[in-house]
């Protein structure tokens, strides 16, 4: 049964961002990693697109390309720079931008983590920290208490298995470990902390809507015939996909996903995936585009019986008609699961603007708005065109039917 209110928009049609990624240099974990020469190229974030200095015309744009929603992130750095002490500037800052939406007709779904930590929380074990739980805890109420009159969608954690893998067991970002027993405690720790965090919301607005986003992907065994490929895609699904979101599953309002790929498991190959077999049509990050795969995932939902948000979705790619063509089949496999009886409620494209994807810097482009990391110009790309007009073809659709997507793209 539904939980979606009526206070929302019957469907969210808009695009997602995360901090760091558009604002650049703050007193976090990634400006010191990018500082000792962790990303592609020796780059770093610096000014990134130079949003946090002048949101406004970034989301009178964002209103203008037809959009009724879009995902944000707060920087805890930013918000409490030493611990126990919160910037009211930047609070204010934040508030601001989250009126403008308002103004803008923009429904914020507002991320309170999104991979970064202050630098102070960090050199203190980041959340294996002996007071980590009773810091967030302490943030997250500082900001929903000063956001709670113009946000209702809130997501704790942005892909907290991702957070560990590439931190703890990978170690491409920070702090840079690679021990894959640790990942595996994080973990834990992450579904003690969103459940803490979600608890506390809800106290403090008990008409809040709260969960996560959950990074999902499409596992299938390299060789379909192999019992070994076969019951290690099977358990890599379970613990990659589904533990955390079984695990938190009374402690979501909604269950946001971020898709982007289909990974290939080999037995004899380890437990890294395989991204791609060799031909496959793939994005600038070396990910498979396969839209069925998130059909596949949408499916495997229906049995939480909760709205769902897709919270990421997206291309790295210079060729925009590749991005149309990504936007169709993806937003078509929606279209398609929603008939077989899933409610998703809402679109989030990765991402509005061109940004700082991480280790990879600069170069990939995900963007449905063009950034020239130059003079800052924004340029929306035709992607963002088509997008508006399937958003226009959508407008009366009340949320309980199907969307409906266009066959082509040009």
């Amino acid at each position: 049964m539904s939980t979606w209110p009526d206070s929302l928009p019957p469907f969210l049609w808009g695009a997602a961002t995360s901090s760091h990624q558009i604002e650049g240099d703050a007193q976090n974990d990634w400006t010191r990693w990018e500082d000792a020469g962790h990303v592609a190229r020796l780059e770093r974030s610096g000014r990134s697109t130079g949003h946090f200095a002048n949101p406004d015309p970034d989301l009178d744009l964002f209103s203008s390309l037809g959009w009724n929603a879009y995902r944000l992130s707060i920087e805890w750095s930013r918000i409490e720079p030493k611990p126990g002490q919160f910037s009211g500037q930047a609070m204010a800052e934040y508030r601001h931008i989250i009126e403008k939406m308002r103004e803008n007709g923009l429904e914020p779904l507002v991320t309170l983590h999104h991979f970064t930590l202050p630098q102070w929380f960090a050199d203190q074990g980041g959340f294996f920290g002996p007071r980590s739980a009773s810091h967030f805890l302490s943030y997250t109420a500082y900001v929903v208490d000063h956001l709670k009159d113009l946000v209702t969608l809130w997501v704790t954690v942005n892909e907290p298995i991702i957070y560990a893998v590439m931190g703890y067991s990978f170690g491409t970002w920070p702090p840079g470990e690679t021990h894959l027993a640790k990942a595996w405690r994080l973990t834990n720790r992450l579904v003690r902390l969103h459940q803490k965090a979600y608890r506390l919301i809800k106290r403090i607005d008990p008409k809040a809507m709260v969960g996560l986003a959950h990074h999902v992907v499409y596992f299938a065994p390299y060789q379909p015939q192999s019992p070994a490929d076969r019951m290690l895609c099977r358990i890599i699904d379970y613990l990659f996909n589904w533990r955390f979101i079984h695990k938190v599953d009374a402690y979501q309002d909604f269950l946001g996903i971020n898709y982007y790929t289909r990974q290939w498991i080999s037995a004899s190959r380890g437990l890294a995936p395989i991204a791609a077999k060799p031909g496959a049509k793939v994005t600038e990050m070396g990910w498979e585009i396969y839209p069925q795969g998130l059909h596949h995932v949408l499916g495997r939902l229906k049995s939480y019986r909760k709205p769902i948000l897709i919270t990421e979705n997206g291309i790295a790619t210079n060729i925009d008609e590749e991005r149309q063509q990504y936007l169709i089949t993806h937003l078509a496999a929606i279209a398609a699961v929603q008939q077989e009886g899933v409610e998703v409620r809402g679109y989030f494209h990765w991402a509005a603007l061109d940004n700082f994807e991480w280790a990879e810097g600069f170069k990939p482009r995900f963007g449905l708005v063009e950034v020239n990391y130059d003079t800052l110009e924004r340029t929306p790309r035709k992607s963002a065109d088509l997008y508006r007009t399937i958003i226009e073809l959508n407008k009366e659709n009340s949320g309980r039917e199907p969307i409906i997507v266009p066959s082509t793209f040009q």
